[in-house]
């Protein structure tokens, strides 16, 4: 069976292989395919019809008549599609509906149709075909794999049912690889986290495991738990044949020396850029941390330069159109019938033959006490580098404003949970500072006049955050800490959690 799995595998993943090399090549004239059929389904719509949509519109003709939308823009149609009104933003009735937590509409219901899951399946498994083609490895894919995701139960609200992304996924995954998942079905039902996880622990610590796959802050807390349960020092003592780590999410850098402490042994990291809007990027070089943008899917790609978002009518970039060095905010089109959506995730060009980028942060997602604009790239980035400094490792963190301190300025309150803290923290601050002065002029410039302070650092019990997700009911994978707030909502609600902070 291994053998006839092997088989299929190679062929399968050298036929995506070409196809990845082809689409990275032909970027631009895939996504004037890709437009072509958004337009052509679009004229067969209620929004296609409310905004003018032919199968002739032009991509000119196209920002003049659908502007920019929220998903508050867009509940009115969903809300349509709800009470089973066909045909309103994409031809036919979706297959589901993914929900996801929005932070100023609620709960959000966007729709998943026969063709953004298929194209969206297919484009979540080529990193494996990049993986497959750098190492000739398949070991990993034929045992088992443990991936930490969303609870698959679907709720029915009238004619459609729905549920998480992931969740959707799940119940879509080829048949022949059911059998090597975990956690169980039954398992993976379970709502309570801590429950889940321990079950999880349970039916795969015994288990000949190649893959582990979800957030980074979740494979770890996995991890720590795999550890407490075996007594093992190292999960490659457990799992000695765990050659691939599947995440995304959330920036990699400040979760890697946790991780490689944990793991124990060299391993491949697979990344994925994705939502419940569509699937995006993915890593395809194991020495670079840049992805590769999946242009040929299901997904017709806008880009309008951070600097200019907060404009009326901001100006909007197709893909020829982008710089490298910009920071973007995405804008998307989807075959579910998101027109001109609002992602709230701003990206980054490393480069353009190929297109490929970085996350940077979201559009929401900034810190600006004194006009810094710090986004998530450039805190995460600064982080990752101090702690590799001070040789400490670090399990999540958020930063907030701190501006009551009339004696010593603005500054930044950095709450960090260590696995390993530095033995000085006023040391740590600088450092950070600085590393975060050479990454923002803005911020050196407001650092020498002194309008901005080094930061505070403020250490955090182990399981902080954790506890915190808990006590306001989000405690599940797909919601994440902020990194970034422009408030100090989320350090007040921390305080039963500080340590200490640093001195100044």
């Amino acid at each position: 069976m291994k053998f006839l799995k092997k088989f299929i595998f190679k062929i399968y993943f050298r036929r995506m292989a070409k196809k990845i090399a082809q689409f990275s090549q032909e970027a631009l004239l895939s996504q004037e395919q890709v437009f072509k059929t958004l337009m052509k389904n679009a004229e067969l719509t209620t929004f296609g019809k409310d905004h003018q949509l032919t199968i002739d519109t032009s991509y000119e003709d196209y920002k003049k008549l659908v502007p920019i939308s929220k998903y508050d823009d867009l509940r009115p149609y969903v809300d349509r599609i709800r009470k089973g009104e066909r045909d309103v933003l994409w031809p036919g009735f979706p297959l589901y509906l993914a929900t996801t937590s929005g932070t100023t509409s609620g709960e959000k219901f966007i729709p998943v149709t026969k063709d953004s899951l298929k194209k969206g399946m297919a484009s979540s498994i080529l990193c494996s075909a990049t993986y497959l083609k750098d190492t000739d490895n398949y070991q990993p894919l034929l045992k088992k794999m443990v991936i930490l995701s969303a609870n698959p139960k679907m709720v029915q609200d009238g004619p459609l049912s729905y549920g998480k992304i992931t969740g959707i996924f799940n119940r879509h995954i080829p048949s022949f690889m059911k059998s090597q998942r975990i956690p169980s079905v039954e398992t993976n039902t379970i709502d309570d986290w801590d429950l889940k996880m321990i079950k999880t622990i349970e039916e795969s610590f015994d288990q000949d495991v190649g893959m582990v796959g979800g957030f980074p802050a979740w494979i770890i807390r996995y991890f720590e738990r795999l550890l407490e349960k075996t007594g093992a020092k190292t999960v490659s003592e457990v799992f000695p044949n765990l050659d691939i780590i599947t995440h995304g999410g959330v920036a990699y850098g400040p979760y890697k020396k946790r991780m490689e402490t944990l793991i124990g042994k060299p391993f491949h990291r697979l990344e994925v850029f994705s939502a419940s809007e569509g699937f995006i990027a993915f890593q395809d070089q194991q020495n670079k941390d840049d992805l590769l943008l999946v242009p040929n899917a299901e997904i017709f790609y806008e880009f309008v330069a951070l600097t200019d978002w907060d404009n009326e009518n901001p100006k909007r970039h197709s893909l020829k159109e982008v710089e490298i060095g910009v920071v973007y905010a995405i804008v998307i089109t989807t075959m579910a019938g998101l027109w001109a959506y609002d992602l709230g995730d701003t990206v980054t060009f490393t480069s353009i033959r190929p297109y490929r980028l970085k996350v940077s942060g979201r559009t929401k997602h900034f810190i600006s006490n004194s006009g810094e604009h710090l986004i998530s790239e450039q805190v995460e980035s600064a982080l990752s580098k101090t702690a590799s400094h001070f040789d400490v490792e670090v399990r999540d963190f958020s930063v907030a404003p701190h501006i009551t301190d009339e004696n010593k300025g603005n500054r930044h309150e950095w709450l960090i949970e260590f696995q390993k803290e530095p033995t000085n923290l006023n040391s740590f601050s600088k450092e950070l500072s600085l590393e975060l002065c050479k990454i923002s002029d803005n911020y050196k410039m407001l650092i020498e006049g002194s309008v901005l302070h080094d930061p505070i650092i403020t250490s955090l019990e182990h399981g902080a955050f954790i506890e915190y997700m808990k006590s306001i009911n989000k405690m599940t994978h797909q919601n994440k800490v902020p990194r970034l707030m422009n408030n100090r909502s989320l350090a007040d609600a921390m305080n039963p959690w500080k340590r200490n902070k640093n001195d100044k």
